[in-house]
């Protein structure tokens, strides 16, 4: 296998201090938590991305379900132009996706190799959908009442699942 996607639950926070005392005394229920404040505030958690033995990312603390969407988003848009982004709000560093035939190379905006790392289009889409799928069943484990959030559709429905 040449691509590896993956986040460590056990070196992260899954939310922030004010937000978890607020969610411990009920004031904050996940079933409701808005996309926008799951992708920004919640569940931030280190991050590796290793294509072809170059790493990508390197225990980045992201925000786990901001990395599921935009993944997910960069399958969807491989399959529809051709290319994609991965980008980080909290920084100015790009992964930029273009789909060759059936391989995907991948050109990070600083730190990039002498060679751009690549791999067949399958692997990419099945490391992306098992990511997420493993990101799911993270939350949903660790919250039961996070499976009501409108925000896990959403996410199978992007990574097609």
């Amino acid at each position: 296998m040449l691509l590896k996607i993956s986040f460590t639950s056990n070196n992260g926070c899954d939310f922030p201090a004010a937000v978890e005392r607020a969610w411990k005394s009920g004031i904050i229920n996940l079933s409701t938590v808005s996309a926008m404040d799951l992708r920004y505030g919640y569940f931030i958690y280190p991050v590796d991305f290793k294509v072809g033995g170059q790493e990508l990312l390197t225990a980045a603390q992201l925000p786990l379900v901001d990395i599921m969407y935009t993944l997910s988003l960069s399958v969807r848009d491989l399959g529809s132009n051709g290319s994609a982004e991965i980008d980080f709000t909290e920084n100015s560093y790009v992964i930029r996706i273009k789909l060759q035939n059936d391989r995907v190379k991948f050109t990070p905006s600083h730190g990039a190799g002498a060679v751009a790392p690549e791999c067949d289009l399958a692997e990419y889409v099945s490391e992306v959908r098992e990511f997420v799928t493993s990101g799911i069943s993270h939350l949903v484990g660790g919250y039961p009442v996070f499976e009501d959030n409108r925000v896990i559709d959403e996410m199978k429905e992007l990574a097609e699942m």
